[in-house]
């Protein structure tokens, strides 16, 4: 059942692609049903972005971009964004965050881009938002929480298709805590899991101490003793068949969504074996019938 389990929780997975590595593909190996998210940091500009949108919608592939709300200078510019947007793709989905750096103009929060109506005017129907499972390293947890229950509420009285994607993690205790807190506060809400793709050890950590993801990071740490080879890049099997187990007993969580910090084809490549089906499991480990890290 653990083979089954993995296969049903990546199937039709997402991934992240970063507009610095695009420049370094030619194609991106994936199903159509696969989507990929382009991720909007405080250093990129908006033409990056907006290439790498005509690039992943010229692979016939659907571009979910990110609209990181306190990059924007106002909700004129968020208008504008999203128009630019829709001129390059059809896709209908969008990931809405506060986004990292620092404000640049007068929208503070993706909550005011939600209640401003303009994902409907220009027709992003399908709308991600942000989950956090071990806390934001830029907002308090009371805050964090206030914060959803509004977009909860919001989606229910503006009708909005909203789903909760979260930070990566080392450790899936917190995130299944997590999924139990929205369970018992009503937030019925699907949930995608942002899950790190093969890399070393050393890169995770450098990764894990730039997001601040927490107690998974302190995880991390503590089980550096068991990692023989700090350049390796292998994956986390542990963390995995734990994580697909608990989507078979948790309604909300369906959902993947992958960092490739090990290399953005590879992992690629990763996925669509998983998702293939294309691998066996050896004493709790996921072993590929063909090697790609």
């Amino acid at each position: 059942m653990i083979k089954e389990n993995i296969i049903s929780l990546v199937d039709g997975f997402t991934i992240e692609l970063n507009p610095k590595v695009r420049h370094k593909l030619k194609s991106i190996p994936l199903d159509k049903k696969n989507n990929v998210y382009i991720t909007y940091l405080p250093d990129a500009t908006e033409n990056d972005i907006l290439e790498t949108v005509d690039f992943v919608s010229k692979q016939e592939l659907t571009p979910i971009t990110h609209l990181p709300a306190r990059t924007m200078r106002d909700l004129d510019h968020v208008s504008d964004f999203l128009k630019e947007l829709r001129n390059r793709t059809d896709s209908k989905k969008i990931l809405v965050i506060g986004g990292g750096g620092n404000q640049n103009g007068s929208v503070s929060s993706s909550l005011e881009i939600l209640e401003s109506g303009l994902l409907k005017d220009n027709e992003f129907e399908e709308i991600g938002i942000a989950g956090h499972p071990e806390g934001s390293p830029d907002i308090d947890q009371n805050t964090v929480n206030e914060f959803l229950d509004k977009k909860y509420e919001l989606s229910k009285n503006k009708n909005l298709s909203l789903e909760l994607v979260t930070q990566f993690f080392f450790n899936a205790e917190p995130f299944i805590k997590w999924c139990k807190f929205l369970d018992n506060s009503n937030i019925k809400l699907p949930v995608r899991v942002g899950f790190p793709g093969p890399a070393s050890f050393k890169t995770l950590l450098n990764f894990g101490i730039m997001s601040g993801v927490g107690n998974s990071l302190s995880f991390l740490k503590k089980n550096s003793s068991k990692v023989t080879d700090l350049l390796t890049k292998t994956s986390n099997d542990e963390m995995f068949i734990e994580l697909a187990n608990f989507s078979e007993e948790q309604s909300s969580f369906k959902n993947f969504h992958c960092f490739p910090f090990g290399g953005f084809e590879k992992t690629c490549h990763w996925l669509n074996a998983l998702q293939n089906g294309d691998f066996t499991m050896k004493n709790d480990k996921i072993v590929l019938h063909n090697k790609i890290f």
